[in-house]
């Protein structure tokens, strides 16, 4: 198998640690180095303290939520163009992302996800960065 996301960092954030547990072995088996964290807090000291090149982030979870992370990684100058991918079990909460003032999402991925699936929407939100930042 291909080790195709070696040099991508990824920090995986969602409170469940059967998930987080789950997206961790697909990308560490594809190559990639993972971070990660339980909660909103955690998921925004990880992102300003490592910059990683994505970030996976449930929506739903306690104290701040991921439209809240979401949020305020997009305000934030350092952490702005770092790429998300939403991962929720809830696709009516969508409109928690899609309805806020700043630029949407790079990826966005239901639960319950499957390995084939999370990799394509990686590789997808990776390749969509890179041209962006080509430009």
């Amino acid at each position: 198998m291909t080790k195709d996301l070696s040099p991508y960092k990824i920090l995986v954030v969602d409170d469940e640690a059967d998930a987080r547990s789950f997206i961790r072995a697909v990308l560490e088996d594809n190559g990639a180095t993972l971070l990660e964290a339980r909660d909103g807090d955690e998921a925004l000291d990880v992102a300003r303290r490592e910059k990683p090149d994505l970030i996976t982030l449930d929506i739903t979870m306690p104290g701040k939520d991921g439209g809240e992370v979401f949020e305020a990684l997009r305000n934030d100058p350092a952490l702005q163009d770092i790429p998300v991918c939403i991962i929720s079990a809830h696709p009516d909460l969508r409109r928690l992302i899609y309805q806020r003032t700043v630029p949407p999402p790079d990826g966005y991925l239901d639960k319950p996800i499957d390995e084939k699936g999370l990799l394509l929407n990686v590789r997808k939100t990776l390749a969509l960065a890179r041209r962006r930042h080509v430009k």
